[in-house]
């Protein structure tokens, strides 16, 4: 469902855009995992790394629940019972999950991904999702994957695709996705569902290459209606007089060789070819020549 996602912020204006409060009230900004495996990105795809919040006690086992810290963790799950040397073999498209399947598949477990506000910029789109940490069999640094959820579209983004993210919409509703030891799975479970508050616009077509990293990939674009080729009453003749022609005859009508010599024929001149050379002529195309009637 989702496969482009954008975060142009640099790495110390994420975590201005993620402040919070914490149990006791305080306002803290979250402390950055990994940072310099973060590059801010108008048009990222799954394999790319992204900021991801979650506790700070998935890191620290003694640390308050409720402290959140923001990792670069890279977009697409690889569950850490994968067994092969290179997660790149990993067979199955994990960049999403399905929430209504999520608790019954193996390669997911419970935990989050998120991002919010209380700054002067734009609002961060929150999206609920999956972490694990993956570390190859033989040794090595360990990988920190993700996943984002997906459930029904709301109706105002059904016309467009039948999922959506669950987006997970105001600080205590990340509060709750978040603060695992406090926050039961049920209950955390009960904000996974479609919203009708979100905004959104279609963009150029140059996002479906990831390589394109520009400002164009966010510029709302205008979808004008679609509009009907007009056909002139001469194409209209031809194109009768193609559907009319009778291939047996069009195949008699070619010229027989009589001569005792070896010689190539000439193209065969078929209703296609006819059309074709009519039509450019119609199109103005100075080139082209009208055929000649019998």
């Amino acid at each position: 469902m989702c496969g482009r996602t954008a975060c142009a912020l640099g790495a110390d204006r994420i975590r201005r855009a993620c402040v919070y409060r914490d149990n006791h009230g305080r306002i803290r900004q979250p402390e950055w995992r990994d940072a310099d495996k973060y590059s801010p990105s108008y048009n990222k795809s799954p394999q790319s790394n992204s900021p991801v919040l979650v506790s700070r006690r998935h890191f620290e086992k003694d640390a308050d629940s409720s402290e959140r810290v923001i990792a670069a963790m890279r977009w697409g799950l690889v569950p850490a019972w994968f067994r092969e040397d290179d997660p790149s073999k990993m067979q199955y498209k994990t960049s999403n999950c399905r929430s209504d399947t999520m608790m019954e598949k193996l390669s997911y477990k419970a935990d989050g991904k998120d991002d919010d506000e209380e700054w002067k910029g734009w609002r961060l789109l929150t999206m609920a999702g999956i972490f694990d940490c993956w570390e190859p069999p033989d040794g090595g640094d360990a990988l920190y994957t993700y996943t984002i959820i997906t459930v029904d579209a709301s109706k105002g983004l059904s016309a467009i695709h039948n999922r959506m993210p669950a987006i997970l919409d105001g600080d205590e509703a990340i509060r709750k996705w978040l603060d695992f030891t406090e926050v039961s799975t049920q209950e955390a479970l009960r904000l996974i569902h479609s919203t009708e508050n979100i905004a959104f616009h279609p963009v150029s077509t140059i996002v479906n290459n990831s390589r394109n990293n520009t400002p164009e990939c966010l510029v709302p674009i205008g979808l004008g209606p679609k509009t009907e080729t007009k056909v002139s009453t001469s194409s209209k003749m031809m194109l009768d007089w193609v559907k009319n022609k009778s291939p047996k005859k069009e195949e008699d009508d070619l010229p027989r060789w009589s001569s005792q010599f070896i010689q190539i024929a000439a193209p065969k001149r078929t209703s296609a070819a006819l059309m074709q050379q009519w039509l450019k002529k119609e199109e103005g195309d100075p080139c082209a020549k009208k055929p000649k009637t019998q």
